[in-house]
Protein backbone atom coordinates (compact mmCIF):
# COMPACT_ATOMS: atom_id res chain seq x y z
CA UNK A 1 0.00 0.00 0.00
CA UNK A 2 2.21 2.35 -1.26
CA UNK A 3 1.57 5.28 -2.69
CA UNK A 4 3.05 9.48 -3.13
CA UNK A 5 0.75 11.60 -1.52
CA UNK A 6 1.21 14.70 -3.02
CA UNK A 7 -1.18 16.97 -2.66
CA UNK A 8 -2.16 16.41 0.90
CA UNK A 9 1.24 18.81 1.23
CA UNK A 10 -0.62 21.53 -0.04
CA UNK A 11 -1.95 24.21 1.89
CA UNK A 12 -5.56 24.11 0.88
CA UNK A 13 -6.51 20.43 2.96
CA UNK A 14 -7.54 22.56 6.32
CA UNK A 15 -9.40 19.75 7.69
CA UNK A 16 -6.65 17.04 7.67
CA UNK A 17 -6.66 13.96 9.49
CA UNK A 18 -2.62 15.08 10.69
CA UNK A 19 -3.35 17.22 13.67
CA UNK A 20 -1.36 14.56 16.16
CA UNK A 21 0.39 11.14 15.41
CA UNK A 22 1.88 9.79 18.91
CA UNK A 23 3.46 6.48 18.08
CA UNK A 24 4.52 3.79 21.16
CA UNK A 25 7.30 1.98 19.08
CA UNK A 26 7.57 -0.35 21.13
CA UNK A 27 3.64 -1.65 21.57
CA UNK A 28 3.04 -0.28 17.92
CA UNK A 29 0.12 1.78 18.60
CA UNK A 30 -0.39 4.99 16.73
CA UNK A 31 -2.76 7.14 18.66
CA UNK A 32 -4.00 10.49 15.92
CA UNK A 33 -6.41 13.05 16.14
CA UNK A 34 -7.86 15.41 13.79
CA UNK A 35 -11.45 16.03 12.50
CA UNK A 36 -14.09 14.62 10.28
CA UNK A 37 -16.13 16.31 8.28
CA UNK A 38 -19.76 14.65 8.87
CA UNK A 39 -22.73 14.49 6.76
CA UNK A 40 -26.04 13.40 8.66
CA UNK A 41 -28.67 12.48 5.49
CA UNK A 42 -32.29 11.70 7.15
CA UNK A 43 -33.16 8.12 5.82
CA UNK A 44 -36.43 8.81 5.43
CA UNK A 45 -36.45 11.12 2.47
CA UNK A 46 -32.93 10.61 1.69
CA UNK A 47 -32.05 14.52 2.66
CA UNK A 48 -28.76 15.94 3.97
CA UNK A 49 -29.85 17.75 7.33
CA UNK A 50 -26.51 18.54 8.76
CA UNK A 51 -23.11 19.15 7.93
CA UNK A 52 -20.26 19.88 10.49
CA UNK A 53 -16.58 19.53 11.40
CA UNK A 54 -16.33 17.23 15.14
CA UNK A 55 -12.29 16.29 16.24
CA UNK A 56 -11.90 12.98 16.59
CA UNK A 57 -9.10 10.08 17.67
CA UNK A 58 -8.20 6.96 16.54
CA UNK A 59 -5.99 4.64 18.19
CA UNK A 60 -4.92 1.72 16.36
CA UNK A 61 -2.61 -1.07 17.91
CA UNK A 62 -0.91 -2.77 15.13
CA UNK A 63 0.52 -5.85 16.77
CA UNK A 64 -3.20 -6.85 17.60
CA UNK A 65 -5.15 -5.80 14.80
CA UNK A 66 -7.43 -3.60 17.05
CA UNK A 67 -8.95 0.07 16.45
CA UNK A 68 -10.69 2.34 18.17
CA UNK A 69 -12.26 5.89 17.19
CA UNK A 70 -13.94 8.18 19.54
CA UNK A 71 -15.91 10.88 18.30
CA UNK A 72 -19.36 13.04 18.45
CA UNK A 73 -21.24 13.77 15.38
CA UNK A 74 -24.36 16.78 15.46
CA UNK A 75 -26.99 14.83 13.41
CA UNK A 76 -29.44 17.41 13.33
CA UNK A 77 -29.55 20.87 14.69
CA UNK A 78 -30.74 19.58 18.37
CA UNK A 79 -28.95 16.71 18.77
CA UNK A 80 -25.33 15.29 19.02
CA UNK A 81 -24.62 11.21 18.99
CA UNK A 82 -20.99 9.97 20.44
CA UNK A 83 -19.40 7.28 18.68
CA UNK A 84 -17.14 5.28 20.43
CA UNK A 85 -15.71 2.05 18.93
CA UNK A 86 -13.34 0.38 21.35
CA UNK A 87 -11.16 -2.50 20.39
CA UNK A 88 -12.73 -3.43 16.99
CA UNK A 89 -10.77 -5.91 14.76
CA UNK A 90 -9.12 -3.73 11.94
CA UNK A 91 -8.05 -6.03 8.28
CA UNK A 92 -5.87 -5.47 6.02
CA UNK A 93 -8.25 -5.25 2.71
CA UNK A 94 -6.03 -6.32 -0.75
CA UNK A 95 -8.44 -5.45 -3.13
CA UNK A 96 -9.09 -1.68 -1.51
CA UNK A 97 -5.36 -1.55 -0.48
CA UNK A 98 -6.72 -0.45 2.95
CA UNK A 99 -7.67 -1.59 6.31
CA UNK A 100 -11.24 -2.21 7.20
CA UNK A 101 -13.50 -3.16 10.34
CA UNK A 102 -16.87 -3.14 11.65
CA UNK A 103 -19.37 -3.00 14.61
CA UNK A 104 -22.83 -4.11 15.10
CA UNK A 105 -22.63 -1.25 17.67
CA UNK A 106 -20.56 1.46 18.58
CA UNK A 107 -22.23 3.64 21.67
CA UNK A 108 -25.92 4.65 22.65
CA UNK A 109 -28.05 5.11 19.17
CA UNK A 110 -24.81 4.18 16.45
CA UNK A 111 -25.53 1.10 14.91
CA UNK A 112 -24.42 -0.62 11.59
CA UNK A 113 -21.16 0.97 11.60
CA UNK A 114 -18.41 0.41 8.54
CA UNK A 115 -15.11 1.88 8.71
CA UNK A 116 -11.84 2.36 6.08
CA UNK A 117 -8.84 3.46 7.20
CA UNK A 118 -5.39 4.13 4.92
CA UNK A 119 -2.25 5.02 7.13
CA UNK A 120 -0.38 6.40 4.38
CA UNK A 121 -2.60 9.08 3.65
CA UNK A 122 -4.92 9.50 6.82
CA UNK A 123 -7.97 8.75 4.98
CA UNK A 124 -10.63 7.31 7.15
CA UNK A 125 -14.02 6.99 5.94
CA UNK A 126 -16.66 5.95 8.48
CA UNK A 127 -20.39 5.30 7.74
CA UNK A 128 -22.78 4.31 10.43
CA UNK A 129 -26.86 4.61 11.19
CA UNK A 130 -27.88 7.15 14.26
CA UNK A 131 -30.66 6.61 16.33
CA UNK A 132 -32.56 4.43 13.45
CA UNK A 133 -33.15 8.00 11.82
CA UNK A 134 -30.27 8.90 10.21
CA UNK A 135 -27.46 7.62 8.24
CA UNK A 136 -24.06 9.77 8.84
CA UNK A 137 -21.07 9.60 6.70
CA UNK A 138 -17.77 10.85 8.06
CA UNK A 139 -14.58 11.74 6.37
CA UNK A 140 -11.38 12.83 7.58
CA UNK A 141 -9.85 13.15 3.93
CA UNK A 142 -11.48 13.73 0.36
CA UNK A 143 -8.23 12.37 -0.92
CA UNK A 144 -8.53 10.23 -5.00
CA UNK A 145 -4.96 9.08 -5.49
CA UNK A 146 -6.56 7.30 -8.44
CA UNK A 147 -7.70 9.69 -10.53
CA UNK A 148 -8.20 9.69 -14.49
CA UNK A 149 -8.12 12.84 -16.19
CA UNK A 150 -8.93 13.24 -20.13
CA UNK A 151 -8.73 16.10 -21.36
CA UNK A 152 -9.83 17.73 -25.00
CA UNK A 153 -8.34 20.35 -26.44
CA UNK A 154 -11.71 22.17 -28.26
CA UNK A 155 -9.43 24.29 -30.58
CA UNK A 156 -7.64 21.41 -31.88
CA UNK A 157 -9.91 18.19 -31.11
CA UNK A 158 -7.10 16.29 -29.48
CA UNK A 159 -7.02 14.59 -26.38
CA UNK A 160 -4.61 13.74 -23.35
CA UNK A 161 -5.74 10.63 -21.01
CA UNK A 162 -3.77 11.19 -17.23
CA UNK A 163 -4.12 7.60 -15.60
CA UNK A 164 -2.15 8.54 -12.31
CA UNK A 165 -3.60 11.47 -11.43
CA UNK A 166 -4.52 12.37 -8.02
CA UNK A 167 -7.52 14.55 -6.90
CA UNK A 168 -7.89 16.09 -3.34
CA UNK A 169 -10.95 18.51 -1.62
CA UNK A 170 -11.80 20.47 1.42
CA UNK A 171 -15.14 21.72 2.42
CA UNK A 172 -15.86 24.66 4.89
CA UNK A 173 -19.63 23.62 6.38
CA UNK A 174 -19.59 27.22 7.88
CA UNK A 175 -20.26 28.74 4.16
CA UNK A 176 -20.79 25.52 2.07
CA UNK A 177 -17.83 26.41 -0.03
CA UNK A 178 -14.77 24.28 -1.03
CA UNK A 179 -11.30 24.12 -2.10
CA UNK A 180 -9.96 21.68 -4.80
CA UNK A 181 -6.53 20.94 -6.41
CA UNK A 182 -6.09 18.74 -9.36
CA UNK A 183 -2.88 17.21 -9.54
CA UNK A 184 -0.43 14.75 -11.51
CA UNK A 185 -2.55 15.11 -14.87
CA UNK A 186 -1.51 16.62 -18.69
CA UNK A 187 -4.06 19.30 -20.41
CA UNK A 188 -2.71 18.22 -23.93
CA UNK A 189 0.01 16.18 -26.02
CA UNK A 190 2.92 18.85 -26.23
CA UNK A 191 2.91 20.11 -22.50
CA UNK A 192 4.18 18.37 -19.69
CA UNK A 193 2.53 17.18 -16.44
CA UNK A 194 0.90 19.29 -14.20
CA UNK A 195 1.94 18.75 -10.45
CA UNK A 196 -1.04 20.44 -8.58
CA UNK A 197 -3.73 23.43 -9.35
CA UNK A 198 -5.35 24.60 -6.39
CA UNK A 199 -9.01 26.55 -6.80
CA UNK A 200 -10.32 28.34 -4.04
CA UNK A 201 -13.99 29.27 -3.11
CA UNK A 202 -16.08 26.89 -5.07
CA UNK A 203 -19.46 25.67 -3.84
CA UNK A 204 -20.47 22.89 -2.12
CA UNK A 205 -23.91 21.00 -1.45
CA UNK A 206 -24.31 17.87 0.37
CA UNK A 207 -26.06 15.01 -1.22
CA UNK A 208 -27.82 11.89 0.08
CA UNK A 209 -24.59 9.94 -1.05
CA UNK A 210 -21.96 12.59 -0.56
CA UNK A 211 -21.35 16.01 -2.05
CA UNK A 212 -21.88 18.16 -4.93
CA UNK A 213 -18.85 20.37 -5.74
CA UNK A 214 -19.57 23.27 -8.70
CA UNK A 215 -18.64 25.94 -10.34
CA UNK A 216 -20.19 28.42 -13.16
CA UNK A 217 -19.45 32.42 -12.59
CA UNK A 218 -18.90 34.13 -15.50
CA UNK A 219 -15.37 35.77 -15.23
CA UNK A 220 -13.61 32.06 -14.46
CA UNK A 221 -11.88 31.17 -11.20
CA UNK A 222 -7.68 31.47 -11.39
CA UNK A 223 -5.37 29.11 -9.60
CA UNK A 224 -4.01 30.11 -6.49
CA UNK A 225 -0.39 30.60 -8.21
CA UNK A 226 -2.32 32.61 -11.37
CA UNK A 227 -1.63 29.85 -13.60
CA UNK A 228 -5.03 28.63 -14.58
CA UNK A 229 -8.81 29.72 -14.91
CA UNK A 230 -11.52 27.38 -13.64
CA UNK A 231 -14.46 28.57 -16.28
CA UNK A 232 -16.65 25.02 -14.94
CA UNK A 233 -16.83 22.11 -12.21
CA UNK A 234 -19.34 19.74 -11.91
CA UNK A 235 -17.99 16.79 -9.31
CA UNK A 236 -20.35 14.54 -7.81
CA UNK A 237 -18.70 12.49 -4.92
CA UNK A 238 -20.83 9.35 -4.28
CA UNK A 239 -20.37 5.62 -2.43
CA UNK A 240 -20.20 7.70 0.69
CA UNK A 241 -17.44 10.34 -0.27
CA UNK A 242 -15.35 7.43 -1.94
CA UNK A 243 -16.12 7.49 -5.55
CA UNK A 244 -15.78 10.78 -7.50
CA UNK A 245 -17.14 12.03 -11.10
CA UNK A 246 -17.65 14.98 -12.97
CA UNK A 247 -16.53 17.23 -15.50
CA UNK A 248 -14.35 20.43 -15.58
CA UNK A 249 -13.22 23.38 -18.18
CA UNK A 250 -9.83 25.18 -17.53
CA UNK A 251 -8.58 28.50 -19.45
CA UNK A 252 -11.72 28.38 -21.88
CA UNK A 253 -9.98 25.32 -24.50
CA UNK A 254 -9.80 22.09 -22.16
CA UNK A 255 -12.90 20.22 -21.63
CA UNK A 256 -11.90 17.20 -19.43
CA UNK A 257 -13.88 14.34 -17.42
CA UNK A 258 -12.25 12.80 -14.02
CA UNK A 259 -13.45 9.96 -12.52
CA UNK A 260 -11.79 8.84 -9.22
CA UNK A 261 -11.55 6.87 -6.30
CA UNK A 262 -10.24 6.38 -2.61
CA UNK A 263 -9.14 3.30 -2.50
CA UNK A 264 -8.35 0.98 -4.75
CA UNK A 265 -10.56 -2.06 -6.43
Amino acid sequence: MKKVFSILTLALLMLSFTACNDNDSDQQTYKIQGQMLNNSVNISNGQSEKVAISPVELTWKALESKVSVVYSVQINNGTTINVSLQDADINPNNTYQCYTFSAANAGNGVTNLTGYYRPETGCLYIEFIANSTYRVISIAQMYYPYTKYTFTNTETSNSKESLNGELAISLDPSDMSANVAFGKFALNEDGGLIQAVVFQGVDAEATATGYKITYSGETGLRSTDGSYVLNELELNITGSGQVVNGTVKINEKYNGTIAGKAFAN
